[in-house]
């Protein structure tokens, strides 16, 4: 069967070594793959990535909030080597790479990393949030759908979409809010919900997932991240995102093959492939 994995990273370090194996098997099925940048350099190597696969592989390019601050937080040895990534990010070479992508992004809020540091935490949000602004106004200006990245400040995040003016279209990616916050979010028609396998460890997510419109439906993995239940320690790769088309086709009372066959073509219309 096949599959569209919305929101990946096949591009990160995580992949080496498996990787062929994996667009193989993406290939043999038919899918199709979204490889999300969440900084310049690998906005850069996933767009070279999907060039090699054309009819499967597709890009973003993005600034993720932890990359946003001017200096590394942490070391993510899933994503990159050390010092692959530059501090401070140019948002500006976002510009040399916009016209070979699907979508800007990931980008967006995520206060979380902030905690433990002893820097000005409010100069620090601001900055976050002025990455977040560029990249929105990037996406008005190519006429380009965004991919967000949202932890707990989802009202935030619309209200920063509304004051730009943001018409166009974008997903909140592993979508873990309150269902307030799902029912913001469900007033723009041109918003869509993307669940992870995240969605497996916990009822939480059950009546959002009900009540969302199947036409705003999307899945994905985060791979490598959050594999499914029974292959926690394992990286997390596309085919997984049967897991979590599973899930949602037992909460909305249908059939997995159904649930495969819409998000699939949500992503195709989203993505405007």
């Amino acid at each position: 069967m096949k599959f569209f994995d919305s929101h990946c990273h096949l591009q990160f370090k995580a992949f080496d070594g498996i990787r062929d194996r994996i667009i193989s098997d993406i290939i043999e099925s038919n899918s199709k793959v979204i490889n999300v940048g969440s900084s310049i350099e690998n906005s850069r190597s996933g767009i070279l990535l999907s060039k090699q696969y054309p009819n499967n592989l597709y890009s973003s390019i993005g600034v993720h909030p932890v990359h946003s601050l001017g200096f590394s937080i942490y070391e993510d040895k899933e994503e990159a080597e050390k010092d692959m990534i530059k501090y401070p990010q140019d948002l500006n070479l976002l510009r040399e790479m916009v016209k070979e992508v699907k979508a800007i992004g990931e980008c967006g809020i995520d206060f979380s990393y902030l905690s433990h540091l002893n820097d000005d935490v409010e100069n620090l949000k601001q900055k976050q949030i002025d990455c977040f602004k560029f990249q929105i106004e990037l996406a008005k200006e190519f006429n380009l759908p965004l991919i967000l990245h949202i932890r707990k400040e989802y009202i935030m995040a619309l209200e920063i979409l509304n004051e730009l003016n943001f018409k166009g279209k974008a997903v909140f990616h592993f979508f873990k809010g309150k269902y307030s916050d799902f029912e913001e979010i469900l007033k723009n028609i041109n918003y869509y919900f993307s669940f992870s396998n995240v969605i497996l460890y916990d009822n939480s997510m059950e009546k959002v997932i009900y009540d969302v419109p199947i036409d705003r439906l999307m899945i994905e993995t985060d791979g490598p991240y959050v594999p499914p239940i029974g292959k926690k320690g394992e990286i997390n790769e596309p085919k997984n995102v049967f897991y979590v088309a599973e899930k949602i086709s037992k909460i909305k009372g249908m059939k997995i093959e159904e649930i495969l066959d819409i998000t699939y073509n949500n992503s195709l219309k989203f993505f405007g492939i």
